[in-house]
């Protein structure tokens, strides 16, 4: 059987075509914001694909002051019941903190936890 060079040509420019929207792209990685009683907590992360990423927050409290404090941050994906021992977010300025190495293994939603003094947000991160 001969098949003609026109149609495996259509064949493989469809499958290039499937390729192109169906292949699995990181959402871009934006602000995260959510309000408490007092303060303004705003999440980055570095990356929206699993594994392992880093977050920056910028906390201030509802007039824009910067908010200064021990934070912390807890991932969990409560879908699939799985959730990561709190980590300390290290202070880099006034209301700017960071956490490095948080190991987000699976893809899907997770809910990251911010805590300064007796407030707490959670703040919803896909990831891809």
């Amino acid at each position: 059987m001969r098949r003609s060079v026109p149609g495996v040509l259509a064949g493989v420019i469809a499958l290039v075509a499937a390729l192109v929207v169906l292949w699995p792209r990181a959402v871009e990685a934006e602000p995260h914001l959510a309000e408490s009683g007092r303060f303004r907590f705003v999440l980055t992360p570095a990356s929206t694909r699993s594994g392992s990423n880093s977050f920056d927050l910028r906390i201030t409290d509802r007039s824009g002051n910067a908010a200064q404090g021990d934070v912390t941050v807890e991932p969990a994906m409560p879908q699939m019941g799985h959730a990561l021992a709190p980590i300390t977010a290290t202070a880099l300025a006034p209301g700017r903190y960071q956490v490095p190495h948080v190991d987000l293994f699976m893809s899907g939603q997770w809910e990251i936890t911010v805590s300064l003094s007796t407030e707490r947000v959670v703040i919803p991160l896909l990831l891809t």
